[in-house]
């Protein structure tokens, strides 16, 4: 073991042991991966005590930086050398569930508690650091033979009703090493699949967040679908038969964004979720989900309160009867489920796949806006563009669109060259261009504020994206053609 460890990491490991003796322990994901030698750099450091004294204490002599959470006997440690990762210290605890899906009761424990609260055997190893014994394995759940065996098994019967996230992890850690989940497990996972639809949408959201950062990411979604996991999440989501591509390509954009975007204008993780919802999953659907896991979105308000009072109805109590005095008549398939603090109304038609999801709270009705529905919009835009499309014309069409959805299409494997071309001649020039004649410009020519002004000023932008006007003293004469015209 210890020569597997590359330095400074074990003189790192050597330190701590020295300063907290006995009972001090290197646990979870560095252990499994020291293992299975892979490269790992997620040092988390159980100590059978007080670990915040031991962190306090490595923290000086590291002369580190300290983030302390007293409350659960854990803490942080930054080092100031650069070369050396952070280190997590946690005191060795036992945890105790109330109820299916919630959080666990914490209390002091020994390290064969600490062991025992996790969630896979292969994520139960321990390495002791005390010097007489560093090195050491500690295995309490058979996780070195799960580990040989490639298999993914949780430690008791009750782990995914617990926690139903170790469904999402159980599928994670099987797709990231090529493991199999237990027999046994997967008749445990489909027992706990509705304690799922009890999560938070931002714990389920946390959860897809992690598989999505996978390399192999299609074929871990692949085993959530046999699992019938998002099915359960939200009832008709399928998963788009282009994820698999979708994904590649999510991949290629966000390493050429990176190269060619500005960080601050470009949203790894949006890519990633459009990649997820594809363009085969109804608009309907993406904005229901997108306000359940709170992902960029935005609430557009169709009824105020005065509104509602003026009709005499209430938002409080959504109801058929409500929304047909607003004008807004649903149908019978409306589902109202209470998320987030809101009611959320999705009223979907699934024999055509169209609907509509509104939001009521607050005394207001709503409708979800999300740029997450850009990249199915788009691949429709680009179903009708032709070869001898003008750059202003690319520019009219590519604007509205948020740069994750054209970067996305732009190295999307189904769409055309010719067409992607083009998406990356808006991202790197069209849409940097500064129009060289204003409204003020408008009225140095003689023309009076008004409605056609807005008019004037895009058609003299598009004669210069165009290339027919190439300054502003060329702008007056074709002013007056655009008059003339109009």
């Amino acid at each position: 073991m210890r020569r597997n460890i590359p330095e400074p990491i074990l003189s790192l490991l050597h330190e701590i042991g020295e300063v907290s003796g006995t009972g001090s322990y290197l646990v979870g994901g560095f252990v499994r991966d020291l293992l299975l030698k892979r490269p790992s750099l997620d040092i988390d450091i159980v100590v059978e005590g007080d670990a915040i004294r031991v962190a306090e204490t490595m923290c000086e002599r590291w002369n580190g930086t300290l983030e302390v959470h007293a409350q659960f006997g854990t803490a942080t440690v930054t080092p100031e050398e650069t070369n050396l990762p952070k280190v997590d210290f946690v005191t060795a605890r036992r945890e105790t569930y109330q109820g299916s899906g919630t959080l666990p009761i914490v209390q002091s424990g020994s390290i064969t508690d600490d062991l025992h609260r996790r969630d896979f055997s292969i994520n139960a190893l321990a390495m002791r650091l005390e010097q007489t014994a560093f090195g050491t394995i500690v295995d309490e759940t058979d996780g070195l033979a799960d580990l040989e065996a490639g298999i993914v098994r949780v430690l008791h019967n009750r782990s995914f009703i617990d926690d139903p996230t170790r469904i999402f992890r159980a599928c994670r850690y099987a797709g990231r090493y090529g493991f199999q989940i237990a027999e046994n497990d997967e008749t445990l996972i489909r027992e706990a699949l509705p304690v799922l639809t009890q999560l938070t949408g931002e714990r389920i959201r946390n959860e897809i967040d992690r598989v999505l950062l996978e390399k192999n990411a299609p074929e871990i979604v692949a085993r959530l679908t046999e699992l019938d996991v998002w099915e359960t999440i939200c009832a008709g989501w399928r998963i788009s038969s282009d994820f698999a591509s979708d994904f590649q390509s999510a991949q290629s954009a966000i390493a050429w964004a990176s190269e060619s975007i500005a960080a601050e204008e470009f949203d790894q993780g949006l890519v990633r979720w459009m990649a997820l919802f594809g363009t085969e999953m109804p608009i309907y659907q993406i904005e229901a989900l997108s306000f359940r896991f709170i992902l960029k979105h935005q609430l557009q308000r169709l009824v105020s309160p005065a509104q509602a009072e003026n009709q005499q109805v209430s938002l409080e109590k959504v109801t058929h009867t409500v929304f047909e005095k607003l004008g807004y008549p649903l149908s019978q398939n409306a589902t109202i489920e209470h998320q987030n603090g809101k009611w959320c109304i999705v009223d979907a038609d699934v024999s055509t796949g169209s609907g509509i999801t509104y939001i009521c709270g607050e005394g207001s009705l709503f409708r979800v806006e999300t740029p997450l529905t850009a990249y199915k919009h788009l691949k429709e835009t680009l179903a009708l563009l032709k070869v001898s499309v003008k750059p202003s014309e690319i520019y009219r069409l590519f604007k509205p669109y948020p740069i994750e959805a054209l970067v996305l299409a732009s190295e999307g494997t189904t769409v055309p060259e010719w067409q992607r071309e083009k998406i990356k001649n808006f991202l790197l020039v069209l849409r940097k261009v500064q129009p060289f004649i204003t409204g003020k410009d408008l009225i140095a020519f003689g023309e009076k504020p008004g409605a056609t002004f807005k008019t004037q000023l895009w058609q003299l932008f598009a004669a210069q994206l165009d290339g027919e006007i190439t300054k502003k003293e060329e702008a007056r004469s074709r002013l007056r053609k655009i008059n003339n015209n109009g």
